[in-house]
């Protein structure tokens, strides 16, 4: 229990329940503190969505999010992280439903989110890794490279075959 506390985790497939937005986001407490919520969803970029529902964050969303697209449903559960306030977070593939405006909005706000805290992602996109403080580049299994972005760039092996890749160079 105290290790999973200090733990907040994002999946390519996360679960929301048949319960209202904030009570989906706010998992962790009986009372929602708003502040907190507000907080929790600007970070995630959904809060102008919630904000123009008839019953805002009181909303009630269908079971495992039905009614919400899958780039919606990762923002809630992105914003459930952000409300629990982890000392570690683990994300894997946690924004790979979003569109390139709503990602690059939260990867910003995110970076910010993630100061002075541990953070592991899971990810083939460039712009959710390109900042992290160390890359661990895999293939089947195998750790391959290790650096930051620059570096691994200038090493032209794996992870810049993947930049090039994405970036069609």
């Amino acid at each position: 229990r105290m290790w999973r506390s200090k733990c907040g985790v994002v999946m390519q497939d996360g679960y929301l329940f048949s319960d209202t937005i904030a009570k989906n986001v706010a998992l962790v407490d009986e009372q929602v503190n708003k502040k907190k919520l507000v907080h929790a969803v600007t970070v995630a970029n959904i809060k102008d969505h919630v904000d123009i529902l008839p019953l805002g964050y009181n909303t009630k969303i269908g079971n495992d999010g039905v009614g919400l697209s899958q780039g919606q449903k990762q923002r809630l559960l992105i914003a459930r992280a952000v409300y629990k306030d982890p000392q570690y977070i683990f994300f894997d593939e946690a924004t790979n439903a979003l569109d390139a405006h709503n990602e690059a909005v939260i990867v910003e706000n995110l970076n910010e989110f993630f100061k002075n805290r541990t953070v592991i992602v899971v990810a083939h996109r460039l712009s959710t890794v390109k900042n992290a403080d160390q890359i661990v580049v895999l293939d089947k299994g195998m750790i391959t490279e290790i650096g930051t972005h620059a570096e691994l760039t200038l090493q032209q092996g794996d992870y810049y075959q993947l930049v090039k890749n994405q970036l069609e160079l």
